[in-house]
């Protein structure tokens, strides 16, 4: 089943499992409608429980979170015990929100631009925006005070990802460049780009904070190690017929899977397909068609059970979950 949006969806993201006590899983989904929606998946609507079968999940929206004046380009969950999540949006504002009371808590104001991106410190009360405005903020989030801005890029910034205990942060932008920065100082680490410069679209970390996967304008996602010095280097390049991305910024993430099962990537792409890559490998592992009808701008995977989010473009205007 599909949970609708008025515009395009922007991101999806599954909450983690400790916020999920009461339900099976919890997904947020935000679009340009200017609205976020908390939704509930229950059990699978149509189950599939052979290997490599999935199944379709009937979604429940138990919560709207509405106050931002223009689009939504990014929400996330926080790393603490209350389910709170955060919104980036077009009217240059991040804002904390309730998701069960979808009360507003927070506004958090001091972007120029248009707010693109977001993310909870894992380990502390911050939180990381970037702006079309090229900056990288820092945020307190019980106050809403900003507590550092980083001249991040030259370009607009397109994503920002903490590591695993929160003391560096990763920036990507248009300016084809990723910048790993020392969340205390503000120091910038390490600068990477791959060859040619192509427009950085995404970039999270590897579940074991060892890698940044970065994905490109050039239809190409890429693996960086994060070593402590020396020039990054490539280590792996992932692409195929299947995965398109020349206009967008399309995420991807890791897909942590149960022992014995293949570690993948997936990704979005503007052919409407969600593609999953094996790490190892580099092979498209898993092709998942006919889901969308329109640009796959936004995926996520759960932190548990090997369940995907994925949200389409206007024409498509939904938001699957598939097991």
């Amino acid at each position: 089943m599909y949970g609708e949006h008025k515009r395009a969806v922007s991101s999806v993201r599954l909450a983690p499992s400790r916020l999920t006590k009461q339900h099976a899983a919890l997904c947020a989904s935000a679009s340009a409608d200017g609205c976020c929606k908390i939704w509930d998946l229950g059990d699978p609507l149509f189950p599939d429980h052979r290997d490599g079968g999935r199944g379709e999940y009937a979604l429940q929206s138990i919560a709207t979170l509405v106050g931002h004046s223009r689009g939504i380009n990014d929400v996330c969950w926080s790393n603490g015990a209350d389910p709170f999540v955060a919104t980036a949006s077009d009217d240059k504002t991040l804002r904390l929100w309730d998701a069960q009371t979808a009360d507003a808590l927070v506004e958090f104001r001091g972007h120029d631009n248009f707010v693109f991106c977001c993310q909870f410190n894992p380990a502390s009360n911050l939180l990381v925006s970037g702006s079309f405005d090229e900056t990288v903020k820092l945020w307190d989030v019980r106050s809403g005070e900003c507590v550092s801005t980083l001249p991040a890029h030259s370009d607009p910034v397109t994503a920002v990802c903490f590591n695993r205990d929160g003391t560096c942060v990763v920036s990507a932008s248009h300016d084809g460049l990723m910048r790993v920065w020392d969340v205390g100082t503000g120091e910038c680490l390490k600068t990477i780009f791959a060859a040619g410069n192509p427009p950085v679209s995404h970039v999270t970390y590897s579940p074991n904070g060892k890698y940044v996967l970065a994905g490109t304008l050039d239809s190409a996602l890429r693996l960086w190690p994060m070593s402590v010095s020396g020039k990054a280097k490539c280590a792996k390049t992932y692409t195929s017929e299947f995965h398109n991305n020349t206009k967008y910024c399309i995420a991807s993430q890791f897909l942590v899977s149960q022992p014995k099962r293949r570690q993948c990537i997936v990704t979005g792409s503007e052919t409407g397909h969600v593609v999953l890559y094996d790490v190892q490998s580099r092979r498209v592992h898993q092709l998942l068609e006919q889901v969308h009808k329109d640009v796959v701008l936004a995926v996520d995977a759960h932190d548990e059970i090997e369940l995907l989010a994925s949200g389409g473009m206007s024409k498509d205007r939904t938001k699957d979950d598939e097991e």
